[in-house]
């Protein structure tokens, strides 16, 4: 599967302004961040490995969003590095659980489940600590966000909801979009449906995302992500 998703990567990548090999090298940083804080004691001697997994399945689904792209059933991507953070992000916390739950049935060692314990609570206080800071600069875009021109808000806002997710308990983003009284649901299928509606969707939301690119605390997400800090979940 991985290698047939490849080798049409490969040949569409002739064709196509998107240049893989440059995602690819995005990806990979990112992909030993998301192995490497999770500690997983199965992933021990095979980081590389999981890692590789999350780089491809993160492409297959980029390359799968490029698709509907062309087909018009979805936006066009305007913030790439964010998508693939959450992808990725997304893809390595499957795995995680999935490889959790094996180390739970198939073994009984004691220190191996001291171990595991023990990490997941270090990777808690981590997540609550990188959480909190992210809502500190989400709060602020939020707050920059929501006097922006309202046809542009919108946009933005439909944008944002359409790649979210929404359980139980909201993300650091949703948190901070509902202290300023907006609730990211509502715009989630709110997607444009007429060939006339996506066109000004699109340049409405092209404009948003360049005011979004001057706000100082965006800034401070981007310098703080490439620095080496963990990923959070947008979606």
């Amino acid at each position: 599967m991985i290698a047939a998703s490849n080798s049409r990567i490969a040949e569409r990548n002739m064709q196509s302004d998107t240049n893989w090999q440059d995602i690819y090298m995005m990806l990979r940083p990112i992909a030993k961040r998301i192995v490497y804080a999770y500690r997983i004691p199965t992933w021990r001697g095979q980081e590389n490995d999981v890692a590789e997994d999350i780089i491809q399945e993160t492409a297959r689904k980029l390359f799968e969003y490029e698709l509907k792209i062309e087909r018009r059933e979805v936006p066009p991507i305007h913030a790439l590095l964010p998508l693939v953070r959450v992808i990725a992000y997304n893809y390595g916390k499957d795995l995680r659980r999935r490889d959790q739950r094996v180390v739970h049935i198939e073994t009984a060692d004691e220190e191996v489940e001291h171990f595991s314990s023990h990490n997941d609570e270090v990777s808690m206080e981590e997540c609550a600590t990188e959480n909190a800071y992210y809502e500190m600069l989400f709060t602020e875009m939020a707050q920059e966000i929501v006097h922006f021109p309202c046809k542009q808000r919108q946009a933005l806002l439909i944008d944002l909801a359409t790649h979210m997710s929404f359980e139980q308990h909201p993300t650091p983003l949703q948190k901070a979009f509902l202290k300023v009284g907006i609730q990211l649901q509502e715009y989630r299928h709110l997607l444009p449906t007429t060939p006339e509606e996506r066109n000004r969707y699109t340049s409405l939301l092209a404009h948003a995302y360049r005011r979004v690119s001057t706000l100082a605390c965006a800034h401070t997400y981007v310098e703080h992500s490439e620095n080496g800090a963990g990923t959070v979940a947008l979606n």
